[in-house]
């Protein structure tokens, strides 16, 4: 209580510093007291380590991390097999060959092949007679397979008598072994080691300067080419 004039506590009570010391007192009392009883809370000989937490959560993020690289580096593994694979069966795989046939149409105007040829060193002469001009007479006539013989080239076209003429053309065969080469009728030395080819020697000219020439085999005759006697 206070006296009613001063304001002032009576003799004897606590000051205000006082009163402030012991509630200052108090409050750590019952602070200290909630921390003993959170003590008591926890189970016996369990007590709360923060280093060893932070431990134990360093452990587990480690671990993550050591699986996470695995599982990437067994993907890239995968990948990489995978793509071994399909590179070595695309080299296996079979290539498809192709071929090109070659067909004859009726018709067709054959090569005609030069009556002169180079020799080399030490080869020798050839056998046949060397005409003494390259040029060449041909014919377009149509080739009918198994029909009359078919001139389509004379090499040389000009030539004088006794030298060698090739014909070239095509139904050079004959079914009883007779093929004749005739000059206006006369008939040449005549040798066909081919279907296409014939090699007949020039007749005397008996006083014409040109004449028709025909090859005639057993399924008939052929086209007339003009030859030039010189």
């Amino acid at each position: 209580m206070t006296d009613g004039h001063t304001g002032e506590p009576p003799q004897g009570a606590p000051g205000s510093r006082a009163l402030g010391a012991m509630e200052s007192a108090v409050r750590r009392a019952r602070e200290s007291a909630g921390g003993a009883s959170q003590a008591h809370s926890l189970p016996q000989g369990h007590t709360i380590d923060a280093p060893a937490a932070s431990t134990a959560r360093d452990t587990r993020l480690d671990r993550w991390l050591v699986t996470a690289v695995v599982a990437v580096a067994v993907l890239l593994l995968a990948a990489a097999i995978g793509l071994v694979v399909s590179l070595a069966t695309a080299n296996d795989t079979p290539k498809v060959a192709t071929s090109v046939s070659t067909v004859t149409v009726p018709g067709h105007r054959p090569t005609v092949r030069p009556a002169h040829r180079a020799t080399g060193p030490g080869k020798g002469a050839s056998a046949r007679p060397t005409p003494s001009t390259d040029v060449t007479t041909t014919s377009t006539a149509p080739v009918v397979p198994g029909g009359p013989p078919v001139i389509s080239a004379l090499t040389p076209s000009s030539a004088a008598a006794g030298q060698a003429l090739e014909v070239a053309g095509s139904n050079f065969l004959s079914t009883n072994g007779q093929i004749e080469a005739t000059f206006n009728g006369q008939v040449a030395p005549t040798s066909c080691p081919t279907q296409n080819s014939c090699n007949v020697t020039v007749p005397p000219s008996a006083g014409l300067t040109s004449v028709q020439v025909t090859i005639n085999t057993s399924d008939g005759t052929s086209n007339a080419m003009t030859f030039t006697y010189r």
